[in-house]
């Protein structure tokens, strides 16, 4: 709703913002379902005679997946990806995964945060002087 507020100028970036979150999400299904179909038995996923490892790499996945979600800095991603693909490789198990999720999870909830605050600022952006003067008053 508040979308159709934002002016013609900064559409654009505000597009550039809400895009990211696809590719990611498409990343961090990849993983879980690797993940998943890792810990299942029952589904014959397994090709290459070593059951962990189509988890490790669903794992590492969604390790990538959770730190392009959570930060927009190409410095910080470049740092954290690989270090957390590896920490979620590394630490999957039947009783970790669930908690690599929540993590994924985390940090998508964080982005949706960011992005609705990003969208307000934008929409309406007398809102923050507006507020200023108020607690001017009070506190005056």
């Amino acid at each position: 709703m508040t979308a159709s507020r934002i002016t013609a100028d900064a559409l654009p970036t505000w597009l550039a913002l809400t895009r990211p979150a696809i590719t990611h999400t498409v990343t961090a299904a990849a993983g879980i379902f690797l993940m998943r179909a890792a810990l299942t038995l029952t589904t014959p996923v397994d090709l290459t005679g070593m059951p962990g490892l189509a988890g490790s790499v669903g794992a590492a996945l969604l390790g990538v997946a959770t730190t392009l979600t959570a930060s927009r800095s190409r410095v910080i991603r470049t740092i954290t990806a690989p270090g957390l693909a590896i920490g979620y490789a590394l630490v999957f198990s039947y009783d970790t995964s669930s908690a690599l999720i929540v993590g994924y999870l985390i940090a998508l909830t964080w982005w949706g945060i960011r992005l609705t605050a990003h969208t307000l600022r934008l929409a309406f952006p007398h809102v923050p002087a507006a507020l200023r003067r108020l607690t001017d008053r009070a506190s005056g």
